[in-house]
Protein backbone atom coordinates (compact mmCIF):
# COMPACT_ATOMS: atom_id res chain seq x y z
CA UNK A 1 0.00 0.00 0.00
CA UNK A 2 2.05 2.95 -1.23
CA UNK A 3 -0.75 5.33 0.08
CA UNK A 4 -0.97 5.15 3.74
CA UNK A 5 -3.28 7.64 5.62
CA UNK A 6 -1.87 10.28 6.27
CA UNK A 7 -1.00 10.62 2.02
CA UNK A 8 -5.48 9.54 2.40
CA UNK A 9 -6.04 12.68 4.67
CA UNK A 10 -4.66 15.16 2.02
CA UNK A 11 -5.92 13.90 -0.72
CA UNK A 12 -8.98 14.32 0.90
CA UNK A 13 -8.49 17.46 1.74
CA UNK A 14 -7.05 18.16 -1.85
CA UNK A 15 -10.55 17.24 -2.85
CA UNK A 16 -12.50 19.46 -1.26
CA UNK A 17 -10.14 22.16 -1.84
CA UNK A 18 -10.35 21.28 -5.77
CA UNK A 19 -14.32 21.48 -5.04
CA UNK A 20 -13.84 24.83 -3.21
CA UNK A 21 -12.06 26.40 -6.25
CA UNK A 22 -14.48 25.62 -8.79
CA UNK A 23 -17.21 26.41 -6.61
CA UNK A 24 -19.52 29.85 -7.76
CA UNK A 25 -19.33 30.92 -4.16
CA UNK A 26 -15.59 29.61 -3.32
CA UNK A 27 -14.61 33.50 -1.43
CA UNK A 28 -17.27 32.31 0.93
CA UNK A 29 -16.00 29.13 1.75
CA UNK A 30 -12.39 29.69 1.69
CA UNK A 31 -12.85 31.93 4.13
CA UNK A 32 -15.02 29.23 6.27
CA UNK A 33 -12.17 26.89 5.57
CA UNK A 34 -9.27 28.93 6.29
CA UNK A 35 -6.85 27.41 8.54
CA UNK A 36 -6.21 29.35 11.96
CA UNK A 37 -2.46 29.60 13.31
CA UNK A 38 -3.81 30.53 16.52
CA UNK A 39 -6.54 27.46 16.88
CA UNK A 40 -3.52 25.08 15.53
CA UNK A 41 -1.33 26.38 18.51
CA UNK A 42 -3.82 26.33 20.95
CA UNK A 43 -5.70 23.20 21.02
CA UNK A 44 -4.47 21.32 17.98
CA UNK A 45 -0.78 20.90 18.63
CA UNK A 46 -1.06 20.27 22.60
CA UNK A 47 -2.95 17.33 22.05
CA UNK A 48 -0.49 16.00 19.70
CA UNK A 49 2.36 16.68 21.68
CA UNK A 50 0.68 15.50 25.02
CA UNK A 51 -0.17 12.08 23.15
CA UNK A 52 3.11 11.52 22.19
CA UNK A 53 4.47 11.33 25.58
CA UNK A 54 1.96 9.96 27.17
CA UNK A 55 1.55 6.66 24.99
CA UNK A 56 5.56 7.01 24.36
CA UNK A 57 6.90 3.07 25.26
CA UNK A 58 8.83 4.43 28.19
CA UNK A 59 11.15 1.15 28.46
CA UNK A 60 12.39 1.64 24.89
CA UNK A 61 12.15 5.01 25.37
CA UNK A 62 14.80 5.23 28.32
CA UNK A 63 16.79 1.99 27.20
CA UNK A 64 17.56 3.83 23.94
CA UNK A 65 17.68 7.54 25.72
CA UNK A 66 20.88 8.15 24.84
CA UNK A 67 20.78 7.64 20.63
CA UNK A 68 17.40 9.61 20.66
CA UNK A 69 19.13 12.68 22.82
CA UNK A 70 21.69 12.84 21.05
CA UNK A 71 19.79 12.60 17.23
CA UNK A 72 17.16 15.05 18.64
CA UNK A 73 19.48 17.86 20.17
CA UNK A 74 22.38 17.93 18.30
CA UNK A 75 20.97 16.39 15.44
CA UNK A 76 18.72 19.31 15.22
CA UNK A 77 20.94 21.48 15.85
CA UNK A 78 23.35 20.10 12.99
CA UNK A 79 20.25 19.67 10.52
CA UNK A 80 19.36 23.61 11.24
CA UNK A 81 22.42 24.63 10.69
CA UNK A 82 23.24 23.02 7.66
CA UNK A 83 20.05 24.53 6.07
CA UNK A 84 20.59 27.78 7.22
CA UNK A 85 23.93 28.94 6.18
CA UNK A 86 23.16 26.48 3.04
CA UNK A 87 20.14 29.19 2.73
CA UNK A 88 22.68 32.06 3.33
CA UNK A 89 25.47 30.81 0.82
CA UNK A 90 22.92 30.35 -2.47
CA UNK A 91 21.40 33.95 -1.74
CA UNK A 92 25.02 35.30 -1.60
CA UNK A 93 25.51 33.70 -4.58
CA UNK A 94 22.79 34.45 -6.48
CA UNK A 95 21.40 31.00 -6.80
CA UNK A 96 18.27 32.27 -5.15
CA UNK A 97 16.12 34.44 -6.42
CA UNK A 98 14.71 35.49 -2.90
CA UNK A 99 16.40 38.58 -1.13
CA UNK A 100 15.80 35.84 2.56
CA UNK A 101 17.16 38.08 5.51
CA UNK A 102 20.04 35.69 7.99
CA UNK A 103 16.90 35.61 10.28
CA UNK A 104 14.82 34.50 7.43
CA UNK A 105 17.35 31.60 6.90
CA UNK A 106 17.65 30.54 10.34
CA UNK A 107 13.57 30.61 11.33
CA UNK A 108 12.88 28.15 7.87
CA UNK A 109 15.99 25.63 8.65
CA UNK A 110 15.00 25.56 12.08
CA UNK A 111 11.09 24.85 11.06
CA UNK A 112 11.58 22.53 8.42
CA UNK A 113 14.30 20.27 10.65
CA UNK A 114 10.98 19.41 12.86
CA UNK A 115 10.63 15.58 11.88
CA UNK A 116 6.83 14.29 11.55
CA UNK A 117 6.76 10.96 10.46
CA UNK A 118 3.22 9.81 11.64
CA UNK A 119 2.96 7.82 8.23
CA UNK A 120 6.11 5.41 8.97
CA UNK A 121 5.24 5.03 12.45
CA UNK A 122 1.38 4.03 11.52
CA UNK A 123 3.76 1.36 8.67
CA UNK A 124 6.26 0.15 11.79
CA UNK A 125 3.16 -0.55 13.97
CA UNK A 126 1.73 -2.41 11.11
CA UNK A 127 5.17 -4.18 10.49
CA UNK A 128 5.73 -5.00 13.77
CA UNK A 129 9.52 -3.75 13.41
CA UNK A 130 11.96 -4.20 16.54
CA UNK A 131 11.22 -2.31 19.51
CA UNK A 132 14.89 -0.12 19.39
CA UNK A 133 14.44 1.07 15.19
CA UNK A 134 10.46 2.16 16.82
CA UNK A 135 12.08 3.88 20.11
CA UNK A 136 14.91 5.71 17.98
CA UNK A 137 12.38 7.33 15.19
CA UNK A 138 9.83 7.77 17.74
CA UNK A 139 11.44 9.29 20.34
CA UNK A 140 13.84 11.46 17.87
CA UNK A 141 10.30 12.88 16.57
CA UNK A 142 8.72 13.85 20.29
CA UNK A 143 12.02 15.52 21.02
CA UNK A 144 12.66 17.01 17.78
CA UNK A 145 9.23 18.49 17.80
CA UNK A 146 9.94 20.08 21.00
CA UNK A 147 13.90 21.74 20.21
CA UNK A 148 12.62 22.74 16.17
CA UNK A 149 9.97 24.88 18.03
CA UNK A 150 11.85 26.37 20.20
CA UNK A 151 14.29 27.50 18.47
CA UNK A 152 12.09 28.96 15.89
CA UNK A 153 10.41 31.26 19.14
CA UNK A 154 14.16 31.61 20.05
CA UNK A 155 14.67 33.23 16.05
CA UNK A 156 11.51 34.96 16.24
CA UNK A 157 12.66 37.19 19.16
CA UNK A 158 15.09 38.83 17.22
CA UNK A 159 14.66 41.21 13.92
CA UNK A 160 16.31 41.11 10.66
CA UNK A 161 18.73 44.35 11.96
CA UNK A 162 20.75 41.48 14.06
CA UNK A 163 23.51 40.66 11.97
CA UNK A 164 25.25 37.16 12.69
CA UNK A 165 28.40 37.84 15.12
CA UNK A 166 29.30 36.16 17.95
CA UNK A 167 27.60 37.69 20.59
CA UNK A 168 24.30 36.67 18.38
CA UNK A 169 25.24 33.04 18.41
CA UNK A 170 25.94 32.93 21.90
CA UNK A 171 23.12 34.90 23.14
CA UNK A 172 20.52 32.56 21.16
CA UNK A 173 22.34 29.90 22.58
CA UNK A 174 21.15 30.98 26.02
CA UNK A 175 18.03 31.71 25.20
CA UNK A 176 17.57 28.34 23.45
CA UNK A 177 18.68 26.83 26.73
CA UNK A 178 17.05 29.00 29.27
CA UNK A 179 13.46 28.60 27.16
CA UNK A 180 13.78 24.49 27.02
CA UNK A 181 14.96 24.15 30.66
CA UNK A 182 12.32 26.65 31.81
CA UNK A 183 9.77 24.71 29.76
CA UNK A 184 11.13 20.95 31.10
CA UNK A 185 10.12 22.33 34.70
CA UNK A 186 7.16 23.78 33.90
CA UNK A 187 6.16 20.61 32.66
CA UNK A 188 7.69 18.30 35.33
CA UNK A 189 5.76 20.72 37.89
CA UNK A 190 2.64 19.73 36.52
CA UNK A 191 2.73 16.37 36.11
CA UNK A 192 3.63 16.24 39.80
CA UNK A 193 0.57 18.19 40.45
CA UNK A 194 -1.33 15.83 38.69
CA UNK A 195 -0.38 12.98 40.48
CA UNK A 196 -0.56 14.03 44.17
CA UNK A 197 -4.03 15.45 42.93
CA UNK A 198 -4.48 11.88 41.82
CA UNK A 199 -3.72 10.55 45.07
CA UNK A 200 -5.31 12.05 47.85
CA UNK A 201 -8.58 13.51 46.08
CA UNK A 202 -10.71 10.64 46.56
CA UNK A 203 -12.61 10.45 42.74
CA UNK A 204 -11.87 6.99 41.66
CA UNK A 205 -15.42 6.39 41.73
CA UNK A 206 -15.78 8.61 38.66
CA UNK A 207 -13.37 7.86 36.06
CA UNK A 208 -14.57 10.87 33.46
CA UNK A 209 -13.54 13.20 35.83
CA UNK A 210 -9.76 11.48 36.14
CA UNK A 211 -9.50 11.73 32.93
CA UNK A 212 -10.49 15.43 32.39
CA UNK A 213 -8.26 16.75 35.17
CA UNK A 214 -5.19 14.87 33.77
CA UNK A 215 -6.13 16.35 30.20
CA UNK A 216 -6.57 19.95 31.21
CA UNK A 217 -3.86 19.87 33.44
CA UNK A 218 -1.75 19.14 31.07
CA UNK A 219 -3.42 21.65 28.52
CA UNK A 220 -2.77 24.23 31.63
CA UNK A 221 1.00 23.45 31.61
CA UNK A 222 1.10 24.71 28.09
CA UNK A 223 -1.10 27.80 28.33
CA UNK A 224 1.03 29.09 31.43
CA UNK A 225 4.76 28.41 29.60
CA UNK A 226 3.26 30.03 26.60
CA UNK A 227 2.02 32.99 28.54
CA UNK A 228 5.63 33.54 30.18
CA UNK A 229 7.43 33.29 26.82
CA UNK A 230 8.81 29.56 27.20
CA UNK A 231 7.68 26.67 24.69
CA UNK A 232 4.43 25.28 25.46
CA UNK A 233 4.76 22.08 23.92
CA UNK A 234 8.14 21.10 25.33
CA UNK A 235 6.24 21.65 28.30
CA UNK A 236 3.18 19.54 27.43
CA UNK A 237 5.39 17.10 26.06
CA UNK A 238 7.45 16.57 29.71
CA UNK A 239 3.83 17.11 31.17
CA UNK A 240 3.04 13.97 29.38
CA UNK A 241 5.44 11.57 30.13
CA UNK A 242 5.23 12.73 34.15
CA UNK A 243 1.62 11.79 33.88
CA UNK A 244 2.44 8.15 31.98
CA UNK A 245 5.26 7.90 34.72
CA UNK A 246 3.31 8.57 37.92
CA UNK A 247 0.01 9.81 37.93
CA UNK A 248 -1.49 7.10 35.40
CA UNK A 249 -0.57 4.94 38.34
CA UNK A 250 -3.14 6.60 41.19
CA UNK A 251 -5.73 6.12 38.06
CA UNK A 252 -8.49 3.56 38.68
CA UNK A 253 -8.19 0.49 36.20
CA UNK A 254 -11.37 2.32 34.16
CA UNK A 255 -9.95 6.06 34.35
CA UNK A 256 -6.63 3.96 32.83
CA UNK A 257 -8.16 2.74 29.85
CA UNK A 258 -10.53 5.60 29.20
CA UNK A 259 -7.51 8.45 29.54
CA UNK A 260 -5.19 6.62 27.23
CA UNK A 261 -8.24 6.16 24.60
CA UNK A 262 -9.19 9.73 24.76
CA UNK A 263 -5.23 11.58 24.68
CA UNK A 264 -5.46 9.11 21.15
CA UNK A 265 -8.49 10.06 19.62
CA UNK A 266 -8.34 13.21 20.73
CA UNK A 267 -4.72 13.43 19.03
CA UNK A 268 -5.67 11.51 15.90
CA UNK A 269 -8.58 13.63 15.27
CA UNK A 270 -5.89 16.77 15.23
CA UNK A 271 -3.77 15.41 13.21
CA UNK A 272 -6.05 14.20 10.63
CA UNK A 273 -7.29 17.96 10.68
CA UNK A 274 -3.86 18.87 10.42
CA UNK A 275 -3.18 16.55 7.33
CA UNK A 276 -6.88 17.52 5.50
CA UNK A 277 -5.74 21.12 5.71
CA UNK A 278 -2.74 20.17 4.18
CA UNK A 279 -4.47 19.32 1.23
CA UNK A 280 -6.91 22.23 1.20
CA UNK A 281 -3.92 24.91 1.52
CA UNK A 282 -2.70 23.35 -2.07
CA UNK A 283 -6.29 25.34 -3.61
CA UNK A 284 -7.45 27.28 -1.84
CA UNK A 285 -4.12 29.07 -0.21
CA UNK A 286 -2.42 32.34 -2.64
CA UNK A 287 0.73 30.41 -3.30
CA UNK A 288 4.16 32.16 -4.30
CA UNK A 289 6.73 29.43 -5.88
CA UNK A 290 10.06 29.78 -6.52
CA UNK A 291 11.19 26.88 -8.15
CA UNK A 292 15.06 27.23 -7.30
CA UNK A 293 14.69 27.56 -3.53
CA UNK A 294 12.50 24.61 -3.35
CA UNK A 295 14.98 22.27 -5.40
CA UNK A 296 17.52 23.40 -3.02
CA UNK A 297 15.77 23.75 0.10
CA UNK A 298 14.57 19.75 -0.45
CA UNK A 299 18.46 18.99 -1.49
CA UNK A 300 19.52 20.64 2.04
CA UNK A 301 16.86 18.29 3.88
CA UNK A 302 18.18 15.37 2.83
CA UNK A 303 21.80 16.31 2.91
CA UNK A 304 21.20 17.73 6.23
CA UNK A 305 19.68 14.19 7.41
CA UNK A 306 22.71 12.14 6.19
CA UNK A 307 25.15 14.43 8.03
CA UNK A 308 22.85 14.54 10.98
CA UNK A 309 21.67 10.37 11.44
CA UNK A 310 25.32 8.82 10.06
CA UNK A 311 27.94 10.89 11.85
CA UNK A 312 25.42 10.47 15.38
CA UNK A 313 25.01 7.03 14.36
CA UNK A 314 28.87 6.43 14.47
CA UNK A 315 29.54 8.13 17.82
CA UNK A 316 26.41 5.89 19.48
CA UNK A 317 27.97 2.92 18.31
CA UNK A 318 31.33 3.84 19.79
CA UNK A 319 30.01 3.82 23.20
CA UNK A 320 27.65 1.21 23.28
CA UNK A 321 28.11 -3.03 23.10
CA UNK A 322 27.94 -4.42 19.55
CA UNK A 323 24.53 -6.55 20.09
CA UNK A 324 23.14 -2.96 21.54
CA UNK A 325 24.93 -1.17 18.55
CA UNK A 326 22.84 0.35 15.66
CA UNK A 327 22.53 -1.70 12.39
CA UNK A 328 23.57 -0.16 8.88
CA UNK A 329 20.08 -0.53 7.93
CA UNK A 330 18.57 0.51 11.06
CA UNK A 331 20.64 3.55 10.21
CA UNK A 332 19.83 4.30 6.68
CA UNK A 333 16.15 3.79 8.24
CA UNK A 334 16.24 6.08 10.44
CA UNK A 335 17.48 8.62 8.04
CA UNK A 336 14.45 7.62 5.45
CA UNK A 337 12.14 8.52 7.89
CA UNK A 338 12.99 11.76 8.25
CA UNK A 339 9.86 13.55 6.85
CA UNK A 340 8.56 16.76 7.29
CA UNK A 341 4.83 17.10 8.13
CA UNK A 342 2.42 19.14 10.51
CA UNK A 343 4.17 20.98 12.63
CA UNK A 344 6.59 22.06 9.86
CA UNK A 345 3.91 23.31 8.03
CA UNK A 346 1.98 25.18 10.61
CA UNK A 347 5.04 27.12 12.14
CA UNK A 348 5.46 28.58 8.28
CA UNK A 349 2.07 29.83 8.80
CA UNK A 350 3.23 32.06 12.00
CA UNK A 351 5.89 33.80 10.32
CA UNK A 352 6.10 37.73 9.89
CA UNK A 353 8.38 38.20 7.39
CA UNK A 354 7.81 39.99 4.01
CA UNK A 355 8.93 36.53 2.40
CA UNK A 356 6.67 34.45 4.73
CA UNK A 357 4.07 33.12 1.87
CA UNK A 358 7.25 32.13 -0.37
CA UNK A 359 8.57 30.42 2.81
CA UNK A 360 5.39 28.76 3.37
CA UNK A 361 4.68 27.59 -0.31
CA UNK A 362 8.45 26.06 -0.28
CA UNK A 363 7.51 23.98 3.25
CA UNK A 364 3.98 22.74 1.92
CA UNK A 365 5.88 21.25 -1.41
CA UNK A 366 8.55 19.78 0.84
CA UNK A 367 5.95 18.07 2.94
CA UNK A 368 3.73 17.07 0.11
CA UNK A 369 7.41 15.22 -1.12
CA UNK A 370 8.65 13.75 1.84
CA UNK A 371 5.03 12.48 2.58
CA UNK A 372 4.00 10.99 -0.56
CA UNK A 373 7.60 10.03 -2.18
CA UNK A 374 9.49 8.43 1.04
CA UNK A 375 6.61 8.10 2.91
CA UNK A 376 5.26 5.69 0.44
CA UNK A 377 8.60 4.12 -0.49
CA UNK A 378 8.73 3.08 3.14
CA UNK A 379 6.99 0.44 3.16
CA UNK A 380 8.75 -1.86 0.76
CA UNK A 381 11.90 -0.72 1.90
CA UNK A 382 10.81 -2.34 5.23
CA UNK A 383 9.98 -5.09 3.58
CA UNK A 384 12.94 -5.61 1.50
CA UNK A 385 15.19 -4.69 4.76
CA UNK A 386 13.46 -7.22 6.73
CA UNK A 387 13.58 -5.55 10.04
CA UNK A 388 10.77 -7.39 11.57
CA UNK A 389 10.82 -7.78 15.62
CA UNK A 390 12.49 -11.07 16.77
CA UNK A 391 11.20 -12.58 19.71
CA UNK A 392 14.93 -12.85 21.06
CA UNK A 393 15.35 -8.72 21.40
CA UNK A 394 12.69 -8.83 24.21
CA UNK A 395 15.53 -10.71 26.97
CA UNK A 396 17.17 -7.08 26.53
CA UNK A 397 14.29 -5.00 27.82
CA UNK A 398 13.86 -7.66 30.99
CA UNK A 399 17.71 -6.41 31.55
CA UNK A 400 16.94 -3.91 34.30
CA UNK A 401 20.09 -1.34 34.96
CA UNK A 402 19.98 0.15 38.50
CA UNK A 403 21.32 3.52 37.73
CA UNK A 404 21.18 6.14 40.69
CA UNK A 405 18.23 8.36 39.15
CA UNK A 406 15.95 5.28 39.24
CA UNK A 407 16.95 4.37 42.68
CA UNK A 408 15.95 7.49 43.74
CA UNK A 409 12.77 7.44 41.65
CA UNK A 410 11.84 4.28 43.40
CA UNK A 411 12.74 4.96 47.02
CA UNK A 412 11.34 8.94 47.08
CA UNK A 413 9.29 9.61 44.17
CA UNK A 414 6.82 7.08 43.18
CA UNK A 415 6.15 6.02 47.19
CA UNK A 416 5.70 10.50 47.38
CA UNK A 417 3.80 10.41 44.37
CA UNK A 418 2.00 7.08 44.03
CA UNK A 419 0.40 4.59 45.88
CA UNK A 420 2.86 2.72 45.18
CA UNK A 421 5.46 1.71 48.05
CA UNK A 422 8.80 1.40 47.73
CA UNK A 423 10.09 -2.33 46.76
CA UNK A 424 6.37 -2.75 46.09
CA UNK A 425 7.39 -3.28 42.24
CA UNK A 426 10.24 -5.11 42.85
CA UNK A 427 7.66 -7.39 45.46
CA UNK A 428 5.02 -7.51 42.79
CA UNK A 429 7.14 -8.62 39.93
CA UNK A 430 8.96 -11.22 42.19
CA UNK A 431 5.41 -12.74 43.03
CA UNK A 432 4.50 -12.49 39.25
CA UNK A 433 7.42 -14.22 37.64
CA UNK A 434 7.26 -17.24 41.04
CA UNK A 435 3.63 -17.06 40.04
CA UNK A 436 4.33 -17.90 36.80
CA UNK A 437 7.17 -20.06 37.41
CA UNK A 438 4.83 -21.93 39.67
CA UNK A 439 2.04 -22.77 36.91
CA UNK A 440 4.77 -23.38 34.72
CA UNK A 441 6.21 -26.17 36.91
CA UNK A 442 2.30 -27.25 37.14
CA UNK A 443 1.56 -27.10 33.74
CA UNK A 444 4.77 -29.09 32.84
CA UNK A 445 4.29 -31.71 35.64
CA UNK A 446 0.64 -32.28 33.87
CA UNK A 447 2.36 -32.90 30.61
CA UNK A 448 4.77 -35.72 32.27
CA UNK A 449 1.72 -36.62 34.06
CA UNK A 450 -0.45 -37.24 30.94
CA UNK A 451 2.92 -38.07 29.32
CA UNK A 452 3.31 -41.26 31.42
CA UNK A 453 -0.70 -42.03 31.70
CA UNK A 454 -0.21 -42.78 27.66
CA UNK A 455 2.84 -44.81 27.69
CA UNK A 456 0.94 -47.19 30.30
CA UNK A 457 -2.00 -47.16 28.51
CA UNK A 458 0.19 -47.96 25.59
CA UNK A 459 1.84 -50.37 27.23
CA UNK A 460 -1.85 -52.16 28.84
CA UNK A 461 -3.06 -52.00 25.38
CA UNK A 462 -0.15 -53.34 23.69
CA UNK A 463 -0.09 -56.58 26.35
CA UNK A 464 -3.84 -56.77 25.72
CA UNK A 465 -3.50 -57.02 21.99
CA UNK A 466 -0.38 -59.66 22.49
CA UNK A 467 -2.39 -61.95 24.80
CA UNK A 468 -5.18 -61.76 22.54
CA UNK A 469 -3.13 -62.75 19.32
CA UNK A 470 -1.61 -65.06 21.61
CA UNK A 471 -4.97 -66.19 22.77
CA UNK A 472 -5.55 -66.82 19.16
CA UNK A 473 -3.12 -68.56 18.01
CA UNK A 474 -3.93 -71.24 21.12
CA UNK A 475 -7.53 -71.15 19.94
CA UNK A 476 -6.01 -71.62 16.13
CA UNK A 477 -3.92 -74.16 16.98
CA UNK A 478 -6.23 -76.60 19.09
CA UNK A 479 -9.00 -76.23 16.28
CA UNK A 480 -5.98 -77.28 13.83
CA UNK A 481 -4.96 -80.25 16.20
CA UNK A 482 -8.83 -81.10 16.63
CA UNK A 483 -9.51 -81.24 12.55
CA UNK A 484 -6.56 -82.90 12.10
CA UNK A 485 -7.66 -86.04 15.16
CA UNK A 486 -11.08 -85.72 13.78
CA UNK A 487 -9.50 -86.10 10.00
CA UNK A 488 -7.48 -89.01 10.98
CA UNK A 489 -10.77 -90.59 13.20
CA UNK A 490 -12.99 -90.23 10.46
CA UNK A 491 -10.33 -91.87 8.14
CA UNK A 492 -9.32 -94.43 10.62
CA UNK A 493 -13.13 -95.14 10.80
CA UNK A 494 -13.94 -95.66 7.77
CA UNK A 495 -11.39 -97.75 6.79
CA UNK A 496 -12.09 -100.28 9.88
CA UNK A 497 -15.30 -99.91 8.49
CA UNK A 498 -14.29 -100.98 5.04
CA UNK A 499 -11.46 -103.65 6.42
CA UNK A 500 -14.81 -105.38 8.41
CA UNK A 501 -16.86 -104.85 5.11
CA UNK A 502 -14.55 -106.97 3.73
CA UNK A 503 -14.27 -109.32 6.39
CA UNK A 504 -17.82 -110.20 6.69
CA UNK A 505 -18.16 -110.29 2.94
CA UNK A 506 -15.41 -112.88 3.29
CA UNK A 507 -16.82 -114.86 6.29
CA UNK A 508 -20.29 -115.07 4.11
CA UNK A 509 -18.54 -116.34 1.22
CA UNK A 510 -16.57 -119.28 3.13
CA UNK A 511 -20.48 -120.68 4.68
CA UNK A 512 -21.79 -120.07 1.90
CA UNK A 513 -19.30 -122.34 0.14
CA UNK A 514 -19.44 -124.87 3.18
CA UNK A 515 -22.64 -125.03 2.89
CA UNK A 516 -22.73 -126.16 -0.68
CA UNK A 517 -19.96 -128.82 0.34
CA UNK A 518 -22.06 -130.22 2.83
Amino acid sequence: MLVHETGVAILYGAIVGIIITVSSSSEKLQSFVSFNSEVFMLFLLPQIIFESGYNMRRKAFFKNSASILLFAFVGTLISMLIISFGLMLFVKIKWVPVNLSPRDCLIFGSLISATDPVSVLAIFTELKVNRDLFANVFGESVMNDAIALVLVQTFLKFDDTHPISASFIFKSIGMFFGIFIGSLAIGTLFGFITALLLKHIKIQQIPLLESTLTIVLAWVSFLLAEEIGLSGIASVLFCGIMDAHYSFNNLSKESQNLTKEWIHLLSYISETFVFVYLGLAAFTVTHAFKWQLILLSLILCLLSRFFNVYPLAWVNNKFKEKKKQLKKKEIFVIWFAGLRGAIAFALSLILDSKNGQILMTTTLTIVFFTVFVLGGLTQPVLKKLDLAYKDKDESLYKQKKKTRFLEFDRKYLKPFLTHQRYGQRELDELTQESYKITIKKKVQAYKEFEDKESKIDFVNENENENEVKSGWESEEETTTESDSDLFIGNNTKKKIKKESSVSDSKSTSTSSTGSEKD
